[in-house]
This record gives C-alpha cells, sequence and structure tokens, in this order.
C-alpha cells in the first residue's frame, strides 16, 4: 500500500489495520517521516480508546516514540512536532525538557495557530513546574494572538477567549485568589455563556455571594436544558435555601422561578390544584419583595394561565408588559386577551429583550397554542405572532455567526438551527417559500439535522423545484437513516418518487417504488407493529400512497399504460375503498379511452365521501374527468352538468384554482357539450367566453384556439350562419393551417354549398 492509501485507512478510523500495513511499509521506508508520523497518530488513537491502563500507557509510549522518529528523520516535520508537544504536555510526565523545546520550535514557525498551542502546551508544562508567572505570561500572549487571529470570526474568537479567561481564573483560584479568580470566570462566561463550566462557576459565584453573576448562569442554565436533572435540583434548591434564610436579590429569586418551572413537580407537589395555589403564593411574595421586577407578574400570571383561567391571568401579563414584556409574556398575554375579551388584540408590544434563545422558546409556546385552538382567524393570527417570535430570535442569532457582531448569548449553534427550522415552517405555513428555503439553508449550515432538510424539501416542492426538493430527500435517506424515525423514512420516500415522476425520472421513480414496498414486505411491516397506532396508520397511509402513485410512473414498456391500471385495480383488490386508487384509475382510465371505467372510478371515489375535505383543485378534477369522460361517449347533458359543477367549484377557489386558463378549458367543453345538445347558442355563448379570455390575457394562437374556434364554426353553420361558419374556418386555416378538422370543413362547405344545399337539390 503506499502512503495515501494508509491516509484513508487512518481517516475511516481502521486505526489497527493501519498500523499493521504501516509496520509493513516501514520496513521497505524505514525513514519516511510521514509514515512514522501516521504510525503516531495510530497508536494515540488506540491509546485512547483503551480502558487497560498498562496498554494505555504502553500505546502511548510507542506513540510518542513514532512522533519522535519521524522528527529524527525530519526535523521540520511541524505536525510531528506538534503532536509530540501535545503528548509531552498532557500524557508523558517525564518529556518537561523536550516539550519546551519543542515549544519553541514551533513558536519559532511563525504559524499563529501553531503558536497558540505550542503556548498551551508550555502553560501546562508551567503549571506542573509551579512556573505561575511564566503560565500566565503565556496565556495573556495567547489572548493577544487570538485577537488578531479571529478578528473576522467572532463566535471563534469568544471561544478562545472563554478557554483563556477560563485557564487564568483557574490559576488564581488555585493560588487562592478567589476575587480576581471570579472576575476572570465571570469574563470568560460572557465569552461563551454555552460552555462545560457553568455549573461549577455557579456553585463558586455563590459561594462568593455574587448573585447577579449567579443570575445569569442560571438563567442559561435553565432555558438550555443541557445538565442532568440532579444537578439542576441541588442548585435550585441551593438557591432556594439561600432565598429562604433571607437572601434579597430580585434576579437571583427570578431566575430560581424561572428554573422551577422545568420541576414544578418538586417544588410545588404533585397535586395540581395545591401546586398551581403554591406557585400562586410564591409569584405574590416576591411582587411584594421585588413590585418592579416585571418577571414575577409573569410566573404569578401563567399558573392561573395554564389552569385556563385567562380572565384572572391576563391582568398579571398586562402588568408584566407594562413593566418589561418578556418574550413568554407576549405571547400569553396576546392569548389571554383574546380568550378573555373574545377579540384579538390589534397588536402585540415589541422589546429590545436581547437573549435569542427566549424569543425562539416564546415561538415554540406559540405553536402549541395554535395547534390546541380552533378559531381559524385566531390561528391566523397566531401565526403572524409566531413569525414575529421566531424573527426576533433569528435577527440576534444571525448576525454574531454571519456579522461579527452581537453576544455569545446568541452563540448555541444548535439552538440556532432549531429557530431556523420552527422560523422557515412558519413562513412556509405564510407562503413565503423562498424565504424558508434561505432560512432552512442558514440552519442546515449552521447545525445540520434531517428535520431542517425535510422543511427545505416541502418548501422546494410547493415552488415546483422538484429537482431540489429530491435532492434535498435523498440527502436524508443517504445521511440520516440511523436517527430517521421509521414513519418519516416511508412518507420520504413516498414523496421522492412522486416528485421523480412530475420530473419525469420514471427509472429512479419505478426502482425507489420496488424498494420500498420490498422493504415493506421484508421489515417495515414488522418494524411498526412497536409503534403507536397513529404512526402505523401513517405508514400504511404513504405505502398505500406509494402503490397509486403507480398510476404516473411511465416505463418504456409496451403495454405501460395497461400495467399501471393492472397495479392500482390489484391494489384495490386488497384496499377496495382506497379513493387515491379511484381518483388516480380515473387518469388512466380516460387515458386509456376507457371512459365507462373513468366514469365508474369517479362514482367510486364520490361514494367514498370526503370529497368536501380535498383541496379545491381535486374537487374540481373529479367532476371535470367525469364531464370529459361522458363527453367522449356523447352524454352531454351529463357532461354538461359535470363542467358547471366544476366552475361552480373553481368559483369557491383562489387565483390559481380560478384562473382564466381552468375557465377556458372548461368553457370549451361546455361548447362542444351544447353543440352535442344541438343547444347552439349556449354553445356560441361559451366559445365568445374562450374568445374574450384569449383577447384579455392576450394570449397568442394555439392548439386549444383552433378546436374552439371550430366548435364555434359548428354552432354557427347549426343556425345556419354560413358566412360567419366560413370566416371562422377561414380564421382557424390562417392561424393553424395543418388543422385537419377544419380543412375537411372547408373542402364539404365548397363542395356542397352548405348544410343545406342537398334540399335545394331534391327540389331541383
Amino acid at each position: 500500500m503506499n502512503l495515501e492509501e494508509l491516509e484513508k485507512l487512518y481517516n475511516e478510523q481502521a486505526y489497527t489495520v493501519a498500523i499493521i500495513q504501516l509496520e509493513a511499509y516501514l520496513e521497505e521506508h524505514p525513514a519516511e517521516a510521514a509514515a512514522w508520523h501516521l504510525m503516531g497518530l495510530c497508536k494515540l488513537e488506540i491509546a485512547k480508546a483503551e480502558d487497560e491502563r498498562d496498554e494505555m500507557i504502553a500505546e502511548y509510549h510507542t506513540a510518542y516514540e513514532a512522533f519522535s522518529k519521524a522528527l529524527e528523520y525530519n526535523p521540520q516535520h511541524i505536525q510531528a512536532r506538534v503532536h509530540r508537544a501535545y503528548m509531552g504536555a498532557n500524557v508523558m510526565g517525564d518529556k518537561t525538557a523536550e516539550t519546551l523545546s519543542d515549544c519553541q520550535i514551533i513558536m519559532d514557525s511563525g504559524d499563529e495557530e501553531l503558536i497558540t498551542r505550542a503556548l498551551l502546551y508550555r502553560f501546562q508544562i508551567w503549571i506542573l513546574e509551579n512556573e505561575t508567572d511564566k503560565a500566565l505570561e503565556d496565556i495573556h500572549r495567547s489572548l493577544e494572538i487570538y485577537h488578531s487571529l479571529y478578528q473576522d470570526d467572532l463566535p471563534q474568537l469568544n471561544v478562545a477567549k472563554f478557554q483563556c479567561y477560563t485557564r487564568i481564573g483557574d490559576v488564581y483560584y488555585h493560588n487562592d485568589n478567589k476575587p480576581v479568580a471570579l472576575d476572570y470566570y465571570r469574563q470568560a462566561f460572557q465569552c461563551t455563556v454555552y460552555n462545560n463550566r457553568t455549573l461549577s462557576t455557579l456553585h463558586f459565584a455563590l459561594e462568593m455571594a455574587d448573585y447577579d453573576f449567579a443570575a445569569d448562569m442560571l438563567h442559561i442554565m435553565s432555558t438550555a436544558g443541557e445538565h442532568p436533572e440532579d444537578d439542576m435540583l441541588k442548585i435550585l434548591q441551593k438557591v432556594k435555601a439561600l432565598l429562604d434564610q433571607g437572601v434579597r436579590h430580585s434576579a437571583l429569586a427570578r431566575e430560581y422561578c424561572w428554573g422551577t418551572i422545568d420541576f414544578w413537580n418538586q417544588f410545588y407537589g404533585d397535586d395540581d390544584a395545591e401546586g398551581t395555589l403554591e406557585q400562586i403564593s410564591t409569584g405574590k411574595r416576591f411582587i411584594a419583595l421585588y413590585p418592579e421586577e416585571s418577571y414575577f407578574y409573569h410566573f404569578t400570571g401563567t399558573a392561573l394561565f395554564n389552569i385556563g383561567s385567562f380572565s384572572e391571568a391576563l391582568p398579571y401579563y398586562e402588568k408584566a408588559i407594562a413593566i418589561r414584556p418578556y418574550p413568554s409574556s407576549i405571547i400569553r398575554w396576546y392569548y389571554a386577551y383574546y380568550k378573555t375579551q373574545g377579540k384579538l388584540p390589534e397588536g402585540w408590544p415589541d422589546t429590545d429583550y436581547s437573549i435569542a434563545y427566549d424569543w425562539y422558546s416564546a415561538g415554540v409556546v406559540c405553536s402549541e397554542l395554535i395547534q390546541q385552538e380552533q378559531n381559524a382567524d385566531a390561528r391566523k393570527a397566531l401565526t403572524q405572532l409566531k413569525k414575529f417570535l421566531y424573527q426576533k430570535a433569528f435577527s440576534l442569532y444571525y448576525p454574531y455567526w454571519y456579522e461579527n457582531t452581537g453576544s455569545s448569548y446568541a452563540g448555541h449553534p444548535h439552538h440556532f438551527a432549531m429557530c431556523c427550522n420552527n422560523y422557515g415552517i412558519t413562513l412556509f405555513e405564510l407562503g413565503s417559500y423562498e424565504e424558508a428555503i434561505h432560512i432552512h439553508s442558514v440552519g442546515y449550515n449552521m447545525s445540520p439535522f434531517w428535520e431542517q432538510l425535510e422543511s427545505r424539501a416541502d418548501a422546494f416542492h410547493q415552488l415546483g423545484k422538484y429537482a431540489e426538493a429530491v435532492a434535498d430527500r435523498q440527502l436524508i435517506l443517504s445521511n440520516f437513516i440511523s436517527t430517521l424515525p421509521l414513519v418519516y423514512y416511508v412518507s420520504i420516500h413516498e414523496r421522492v418518487i412522486e416528485d421523480l415522476t412530475t420530473l419525469e425520472r420514471f427509472d429512479e421513480a419505478l426502482a425507489l417504488y420496488s424498494k420500498i414496498l420490498a422493504e415493506y414486505e421484508e421489515w417495515i411491516a414488522v418494524d411498526m407493529e412497536e409503534l403507536e397506532k397513529e404512526e402505523k396508520d401513517i405508514i400504511i397511509y404513504n405505502i398505500d400512497r406509494i402503490k397509486t402513485g403507480r398510476a404516473f410512473i411511465k416505463t418504456n414498456s409496451q403495454d405501460d399504460l395497461s400495467e399501471r391500471i393492472q397495479a392500482l385495480e390489484k391494489h384495490l383488490e386488497e384496499k377496495p375503498d382506497d379513493s387515491d386508487a379511484y381518483f388516480n384509475l380515473m387518469y388512466l382510465y380516460f387515458d386509456n379511452a376507457q371512459y365507462e371505467h373513468c366514469i365508474g372510478a369517479v362514482n367510486n371515489r364520490i361514494s367514498i365521501g370526503g370529497i368536501q375535505r380535498l383541496p379545491l383543485v381535486s374537487q374540481m378534477k373529479i367532476y371535470y374527468f367525469r364531464g370529459k369522460a361522458a363527453l367522449k361517449l356523447e352524454r352531454y347533458a351529463a357532461a354538461i352538468q359535470d363542467m358547471l359543477q366544476t366552475l361552480e367549484i373553481m368559483a369557491n377557489g383562489d387565483e390559481s384554482d380560478n384562473s382564466p386558463n381552468n375557465r377556458c378549458g372548461v368553457y370549451a367543453y361546455l361548447a362542444e357539450a351544447y353543440l352535442g345538445l344541438h343547444d347552439h347558442d349556449n354553445s356560441l355563448m361559451y366559445c365568445n367566453q374562450c374568445t374574450e379570455i384569449y383577447k384579455s390575457m392576450n394570449w397568442g394562437w394555439d392548439a386549444e384556439s383552433s378546436v374552439f374556434h371550430f366548435t364555434m364554426a359548428l354552432a354557427q353553420e347549426g343556425k345556419g350562419d354560413l358566412s360567419a361558419c366560413k370566416k371562422t374556418i377561414d380564421r382557424i386555416l390562417e392561424n393553424d393551417p395543418g388543422f385537419q378538422p377544419a380543412l375537411s370543413k372547408k373542402a364539404a362547405l365548397k363542395n356542397n354549398g352548405g348544410l343545406f344545399s342537398f334540399l335545394r337539390k331534391k327540389k331541383d
């Protein structure tokens, strides 16, 4: 194997195999520094994963020796020196001189990023050697370099500063200079509020009676939800003990109340009624102590809000908002006002509240209220408020990550990504699909998870960007199988097949169709038995949708249309009440000129019911296709009835449903049906409506124009207006010289002298 292949094994984490191959490689190339460096890396990873201490130490020693060999053959191999310095500072206790030498050589390289690593390793050596001043000097020098190195990357700079300030604080703490240590911990926290030192630092801040700092940290711990429950309970109980002992501090009391919401039973009891009274009592007690702190009014009102006592909750929220609107106060005030007054507020308050996560959390509360609200107008208004809340969060997150401004309170990448997903979904609900795609893209780039791709695919699909929707969902199926719930695994296949079919990528659609149905028989049907009934029903629904979607997956088979019909007819043997199957067969039967079957499929679909719950466009198609089939069978009265029903449904739709194009198509068929009944006046009326639409829309002549103008010519002929008929025929041929029905009619008119010429001949 060559070195590139060996590096590939390392990158694939096949460390043991790589070591075996490297040993063989080094027998032939004993002076290859790069190979020794790679051997050191593999040994280092093996050591980190080793459970037995003796084995671990042995592996660390061989790793160190491998890096040393690399430097023996190439002293300029900077990465080998960096790794050896790392081991000397963190693992090997007897390599002080070598490590200090390595660090100096690295610093002499001039690479700022490597210099900061060398300074860190040397810092650790100085600490072990009790050289405190030298250790602090190195960390302060690192801070200077970080400011230069990451001047255009605020999140990265803040992480680096957090690490430096924390290490400086640790030095002062262990030297028993606790006030200075606390000051550096405070600076570290402001740089990166979401960190792994918050709990220990919070205990230290309480010990030092720095309650402002403690309150800031407790808020982050309460809202981030990333600390073990036991740790959260202990710290909240410690704060409660301080407050009960007479500590007066409004921010600490506020964060105590905020934190207890997630541990309601532990602090307010298991009985809901008694617990609500206890929460109200706690809130009122703190209102009396701190009447100018908004949150205690919110806290008290929320106890009443949660039991549905909106009229009692509303005054507390009004007071909270008058003092200082918290994001979660805004949504609950808005909803309590609506429930109490019976009407929606004209607007909602804004505030410069600066914690992004709390805006995001308020948006989640709004989503939950929308789900339980039945009134359509209220849901619509709440969706606008939800957009406002998520947009406020986004406006704090985005500048921190993309514009180099803001505070580290916006510094949690996964929170930002979750906000983007919810914000994007809200924009989708409001029809802002392009903006939703942008927001989902920002979120996915920040913290990739499959829900972002699924939501973005929905927006792409809605815009008709089916290829992009397919690409997103295929990425989910490629990269996120281990975390993808089974119900989504099936539904995503259904959506991909649908879009591939729309794109006429039929081979791919058929392959995926066959794959998922085979998997359903092999393992999905078994695995889904462990799911809740609702999820099982969704999977079955999507499998049925996949089966009925076979209607539109075309193949190169000579009997393609018949094969698709047979697939759906076979499915109906198993699921005789599958409304989608009848709906899709409606199309296929019509295309296959099986017009009686088409009408039968529509009638079966109607008999199943639920037509009014369908999208308007689907309701239109049901009557439209039955009308077209009746027209083909010369059942003109039935065709007219269905086409008029189609127009009535269209009139209740939006612009896309009731578009000029849709109306014109129905008018043309009505004109043809009335002609079949020899009702020439109505036939001409609908023909003229078609021509008026073409004029008003400034459309050019097309194939449809030729058809309805020919119907017009026949209606004119039927009324005996041969002059108008001939003019219409001439107009058709002027615009569409190859239109055969008009050519034939022109020849007939020329040869026979008109419709009634045979009567004249008979009289002669």
